[in-house]
């Protein structure tokens, strides 16, 4: 992050150089820090006591000039940024698939206004696997500083202007946004809150607040080893065990050491520690250094050189160290030394081409779907997935269910989602995550073919599971939207028959070509491996069957399909597997359901598979939509699973 105050600070840069080392070491996968997504905090911090610093001296001697600030601002930060996004554009252009690179352009033609922020958090959560083909998710963070830069010094002149007490309104509106952070948004936009803007105000207004504190506490702060050094321990700590499992609420230890640490370290032993002359340099590249660490991560997942963890690194943190040091020297550097030279029209004109390119090239490319044409791979597989005729094959055409909105009304969930014969009494529910969606048509089809009616509830990124409280690093979603909406659906004892659908071997085993995996966590385990994973999900996928049960309706465990080693769309057209090596990725759910044999089941494997391999394809129509959901075709083949399992009479139930 920029060094914006006149005045130099080693230890700052010094604590800002620990910061971009953790989200570095965070971004590339090293499990040593955990916490180290905390570093962005730590810059948030550090950014509201430097500007805070220089804005309120200037105030105080009259010297301070807004339209001054805002130009070294752009000049300060711009030039770096519009290199980078430039080469991202380029780049994208060659190892982005059409999906991600049309989603990229979203991102781009928002870079222009600094609201890429607001983008992401419409998308899955910042932890989630889709962030590898996000070239400008990083841009989050500096979208928000912007956003700060732009209104908190009005509202500083403003306090100064009224001789308001400023303390007091800072602590207020730092408080209003703890609660916006900590509870609004924890409630009701559980994904949004790591990008919000009013969720993120704090962490800046506790800089702020060090830099405007009296005289006498500033005194009593300052040259203090004992406070300094226990801020230094907390950081540590912080970035050590704070993975993205814990509280938010603990998000407040390493913003207030991060303050503590800057009012007090000069001149002790923590202080000196972090003015050493690599950790002082790497502070003044942390801004380079952040900019250009997460597009190289993207680049190379999605190129795929096959190279070994550990040469992939190592290469990635020299590329990295390379090409943000001469972006530095011969970018960042030359502008900062030499802001007070440019003139109003040069930095209008450089901001006006910065959000021209950034639009024009956004708009460009979103237009052209992505521009598919450059892979003729995956314009080959969109053809043959829209050339196939599910109607054809099955007798049914696809319907899927209009307004399907899964509130926590259990009635509208019956009227809107609900599909096949609606005057039947044979009633079932299709319940689960993103599978669910890929495996409607199949039972559609079934359920017009059986005259029973079915009810569809969607719930991504999911397992249909009780308890669980976290999925990756999207917190609380799964609680939030099964166990408040699904229990009293399902104490309407409305169903016959509950399907429950889910990529289990994802959620079991992780996803070998994605990171972070799809570890499922509860209220007291944080699941970092398989084995926490399939431990959590064992306990409360067992009470969700005696629940369910205990409601008067027979559950059916839908098992996964074949989980490709890619997408389907990067797959040799006569790709298959080894059932042998299926059987393995599934073994954790067929151990499951040997230890329930009360409990029905379907397996795909016995429609994908032949007694030695699965295929991806079958008599030229591709099975698959990527690399585990189902296509159309494929849901065409496990139509009859699910008609055979739908005149099964009702068994083993249990009642209140």
């Amino acid at each position: 992050m920029p060094n914006i105050a006149k005045k130099f600070y080693p230890e700052i840069q010094g604590i800002r150089a620990i910061s971009i080392i953790a989200v570095i070491l965070f971004h590339f996968g090293f499990h040593i820090l955990p916490g180290g997504y905390v570093g962005v905090d730590m810059f948030f911090v550090i950014s509201g006591y430097l500007i805070t610093q220089m804005i309120a001296g200037e105030l105080a001697s009259g010297t301070f000039s807004i339209a001054r600030f805002y130009k070294n601002r752009v000049v300060r930060l711009l030039p770096n940024l519009f290199l980078m996004i430039a080469a991202s554009a380029v780049i994208s252009y060659f190892v982005l698939k059409p999906y991600d690179f049309f989603q990229y352009a979203k991102s781009l033609q928002f870079s222009a206004i600094y609201l890429t922020n607001m983008v992401f958090a419409r998308q899955q959560g910042y932890f989630d696997m889709s962030r590898d083909a996000k070239p400008l998710l990083h841009t989050w963070s500096l979208s928000i500083e912007e956003q700060f830069y732009l209104i908190f010094p009005v509202f500083l002149i403003l306090l100064y202007k009224f001789k308001t007490h400023r303390i007091a309104a800072l602590i207020v509106i730092a408080a209003a946004s703890l609660w916006v952070r900590f509870d609004y948004i924890q409630h009701y936009l559980p994904t949004e809150g790591f990008f919000s803007f009013a969720g993120r105000i704090w962490e800046f207004i506790i800089g702020a607040l060090a830099a405007l504190m009296s005289v006498e506490i500033k005194n009593r702060l300052l040259h203090n080893g004992a406070i300094s050094l226990t801020s230094l321990a907390l950081i540590a700590a912080s970035l050590l065990w704070l993975d993205e499992s814990a509280s938010p609420l603990l998000l407040l230890i390493p913003c207030l050491a991060t303050a503590l640490f800057i009012l007090s370290s000069p001149n002790t032993t923590a202080g000196k520690w972090l003015s050493g002359k690599t950790l002082v340099f790497i502070g003044g590249l942390s801004y380079s250094l952040y900019l250009w660490h997460w597009p190289l991560i993207v680049w190379f997942h999605n190129a795929d050189y096959s190279l070994n963890d550990t040469v992939q690194t190592t290469l990635l943190l020299f590329l990295t160290v390379l090409i943000a040091y001469l972006a530095w020297k011969y970018v960042e550097e030359p502008c900062r030394q030499r802001r007070e030279k440019f003139s109003g029209k040069s930095v209008a004109l450089l901001t006006a081409s910065f959000a021209v390119f950034c639009i024009a090239t956004g708009m460009y490319v979103y237009a052209k779907g992505g521009m598919e044409e450059r892979f003729p791979s995956w314009v080959n597989a969109k053809n043959n997935l829209a050339a196939f005729d599910f109607k054809a094959a099955t007798g049914t055409q696809i319907n899927y269910p209009a307004n399907c909105l899964i509130g926590d009304d259990p009635d509208a969930i019956l009227k809107h989602c609900a599909f096949g014969d609606s005057s039947a009494d044979n009633r079932f529910l299709v319940l689960g995550d993103s599978h669910t969606a890929a495996w409607y048509p199949a039972f559609q089809a079934a359920a017009e073919a059986m005259d029973a009616q079915g009810v569809l509830v969607t719930l991504p990124g999911c397992p249909p599971i009780f308890g669980i409280s976290s999925f990756d690093g999207a917190k609380n979603i799964c609680a939030e939207g099964f166990d408040r909406r699904i229990r009293t659906l399902i104490e309407t004892r409305a169903f016959r028959k509950i399907f429950l659908v889910a990529s289990w071997s994802m959620y079991t085993e992780g996803d070998p070509n994605n990171q972070p995996n799809h570890f499922i966590s509860d209220a007291t385990t944080s699941s970092q491996d398989a084995a926490s994973s399939k431990n959590v999900i064992s306990r409360h996928l067992t009470d969700t069957l005696s629940l369910m049960k205990a409601q008067g309706s027979e559950v059916v465990i839908v098992h996964s399909v074949p989980v490709l080693p890619k997408v389907i769309q990067n797959l040799p057209v006569d790709f298959t597997q080894p059932l042998a090596q299926i059987r393995h990725q599934n073994q954790f759910m067929t151990e499951f359901m040997k230890q329930n044999p009360n409990t029905a089941f379907i397996d795909p494997v016995s429609v994908f598979c032949d007694e030695q391999n699965c295929q991806t394809r079958r008599n030229g129509n591709i099975l698959y939509g990527d690399n585990n959901h189902i296509s159309p075709a494929g849901a065409a083949l496990l139509v009859k699973l699910i008609e055979r399992e739908l005149l099964q009479p009702v068994k083993n139930m249990e009642h209140n």
